[in-house]
């Protein structure tokens, strides 16, 4: 069934990153639930895919990830905002290719051979963040962790659930700064599309490669 016009600004502001945290988590309820919605974010992905075109490849300032870090994960008593994605209202006026540059990490930007896939994991109380990039064709997810560290005997652990499968572990988070994973081969294919999870675990990681802690965040990956 065609969806509404609210609802088709919905999924564009979604695509676009121009929600805040509570109303991307709504919207990420419906995509999960409601096959139109899910179907009219689909085709604004299609759409708005093509502006990756438009971008030539830029080297940015080796100053610019440690200062825009600064800005996305001030400490509490800073008086800037906390929230990490607060800043993701001005996505609206930028391509989407501008925000997987940022979360490269720095790196100089290089123009992806597949599709790249984001996903931003913020806790219920804004006190644990971490923004993913997976690029599908490298098979390689960067990440950037950002607020408080977890306790001295403790680690985050990220973890990718596909479908209805169990967790799987892709591997201790830093308590804080920014890391690059090789995903395994025989996951690569199940990471499209995946919800991506943070559970607290015993230093080191999960016993048996089991989740045991509480979950502290969980998103999707979707498409840029």
């Amino acid at each position: 069934m065609p969806v509404s016009d609210d609802d088709s600004a919905l999924a564009a502001e979604y695509v676009l990153g121009a929600l805040d945290r509570s109303e991307r988590r709504e919207a990420q309820n419906r995509i999960a639930t409601d096959p139109a919605f899910a179907a009219e974010v689909a085709a604004w992905e299609a759409r708005l895919d093509p502006l990756l075109d438009r971008v030539a490849p830029q080297t940015p300032p080796a100053h610019g990830w440690a200062a825009l870090e600064t800005r996305l994960f001030a400490p509490p008593d800073d008086p800037r905002p906390r929230s990490a994605w607060a800043w993701l209202g001005i996505a609206s006026g930028l391509s989407t290719a501008l925000l997987a540059a940022v979360l490269w990490l720095g790196e100089p930007m290089q123009r992806a051979q597949g599709p790249l896939w984001i996903s931003d994991l913020v806790s219920d109380d804004g006190s644990v963040r971490l923004a993913a990039l997976y690029d599908a064709a490298r098979g390689e997810m960067r990440v950037s962790v950002g607020g408080d560290a977890p306790a001295p005997d403790r680690d985050f652990e990220l973890w990718m659930i596909a479908g209805g499968g169990a967790p799987v572990s892709l591997g201790v988070m830093p308590h804080t700064g920014s890391a690059a994973m090789a995903i395994p081969e025989d996951l690569r294919a199940e990471m499209v599309g995946a919800t991506l999870a943070i559970t607290e675990e015993p230093a080191g990681g999960a016993p048996g490669g089991q989740a045991t802690g509480p979950v502290v965040a969980t998103a999707l990956l979707r498409r840029i």
